[in-house]
């Protein structure tokens, strides 16, 4: 009887010896590819909670990488670099997606949209024509507020000197302020966090920041990230991720939203129509709340850029 009870218990930690490792080997290592919004050690803090989240509630282990800058990001974008999960703006998206055939697992419930604010009330009092020849702080191109300037500015004798003098969104202001620039780009959502700005200049909504994954990774692996996504807004831990990518909630992504956002890229150096890819099947994300309506922008042709 002795031996018996050793034996089935002998065969009942086997069982869940091989129960764990199964486990254990199913648990594999991707990356997270974000937009270079801040220095690198700022973006470490600003994506931990999200890395955390994702490693917690997916079973699997997520490493974020970013380009050093938005050049080296586009580059690296028509360059076809093999990357596993993107989190970034519809512009890149909508190219990544024609090129690279990624998939759209959620958007931010927010849509996108930028504004040039300045400090000297006499810019102010001209409106958006008294940013023309003016110089404006901003991320380097082509980052989505950097796009969409040039796109409401096309006449390149009546553009705004954009300068690439900022290595994060929140520098602007304070080069204002420092009198080094007349005016700021800022995503649409901070310039009510500086009273002692006056926006001038909004450009129109676009839909909002996306997280795909390559077409290459399995789509149950797909599927979890997408459910983790969707449901993070219920999460306990979720403000301080909500929190940093400002965002109330992450919902399904719309392709169609997407369409021709692409073309926004269209001045940029190196831009090539995307070659259209072979588009896998949807990813089978969960059902969520349709997000607004956006329009857009429809890119006039090639200007010289300053």
């Amino acid at each position: 009887m002795l031996n018996r009870f050793r034996g089935a218990l002998g065969a009942v930690l086997v069982a869940a010896l091989a129960l764990g490792a199964s486990d254990r080997s199913a648990a594999a290592n991707y990356t997270l590819t974000v937009e270079p919004t801040f220095p690198a050690d700022q973006l470490r803090e600003v994506y931990g909670p999200l890395l955390a989240y994702l490693n917690r509630s997916t079973g699997h282990r997520f490493t974020l990488r970013a380009a050093p800058n938005f050049n080296a990001h586009w580059r690296e974008l028509r360059a076809g670099t093999k990357v596993d999960f993107v989190f970034e703006e519809g512009h890149f998206f909508d190219y990544r997606r024609k090129k690279s055939g990624f998939i759209g697992l959620v958007r931010t419930q927010e849509n996108s949209a930028f504004a040039i604010a300045v400090a000297d009330p006499e810019i102010a009092a001209e409106g958006r024509d008294g940013l023309v020849g003016r110089t404006v702080a901003s991320l380097g191109a082509p980052n989505l507020g950097y796009v969409l300037v040039f796109d409401a500015f096309r006449n390149p004798l009546a553009q705004p000197e954009v300068r690439a003098t900022s290595s994060k969104w929140s520098d602007g202001p304070d080069l204002v302020f420092a009198g080094e620039v007349d005016a700021t780009l800022l995503p649409g959502y901070m310039t009510g966090e500086h009273p002692s700005l006056t926006e001038v200049w909004r450009s129109n909504e676009v839909a909002g920041r996306v997280l795909s994954a390559s077409p290459e990774l399995p789509q149950d692996v797909r599927q979890k990230v997408a459910e983790a996504m969707s449901r993070l807004h219920e999460d306990a831990e979720a403000f301080a991720v909500m929190n940093e990518l400002r965002t109330e909630r992450f919902v399904a992504v719309d392709p169609s939203a997407y369409d021709g956002m692409e073309r926004l890229l269209i001045n940029t150096f190196g831009y090539v129509p995307p070659t259209p890819a072979a588009a896998p099947a949807a990813a089978n994300a969960p059902s969520a709340a349709p997000a607004a309506a956006t329009s857009t922008p429809q890119p006039a042709a090639a200007t010289p850029r300053p």
